[in-house]
């Protein structure tokens, strides 16, 4: 009775390009996910700026007519979405720098390396 089986590994340059393959997709899609938040923020800025500027002339024209409803309306409006953009753009921040981490995560991964502490 054969109580081991031979135990069978694979090769170390087949598990390396196992690997890389993995990796590469892995980084590949963290670029594309980077890209799609670099692209939706920089085009919100450019919204969010317009905007901006679109309240303060807003906000001079209401300065120089205060009775105005429909500027005052208007001036509303404009702040509300002017805070919902600048929370937008905080989340999409976040997560880019939190893509911006994974991929450096993913580069020790690659080399075989592991972050330094301070104590290292």
């Amino acid at each position: 009775m054969n109580l081991f089986k031979p135990f069978r590994s694979r090769s170390a340059s087949r598990d390396d390009d196992t690997d890389r393959q993995r990796f590469d997709r892995l980084s590949a899609a963290i670029a594309s996910l980077r890209e799609e938040v670099v692209q939706e923020r920089d085009g919100l800025r450019r919204r969010y700026e317009q905007r901006r500027d679109d309240a303060a002339f807003a906000f001079d024209a209401l300065d120089r007519k205060p009775s105005s409803a429909r500027l005052a309306d208007e001036l509303d409006r404009q702040s509300a979405a002017l805070l919902s953009s600048e929370k937008r753009l905080k989340t999409l921040d976040r997560q880019r720098d939190f893509l911006d981490r994974f991929d450096e995560l993913l580069a020790e991964l690659r080399t075989g390396k592991t972050p330094t502490t301070p104590d290292d």
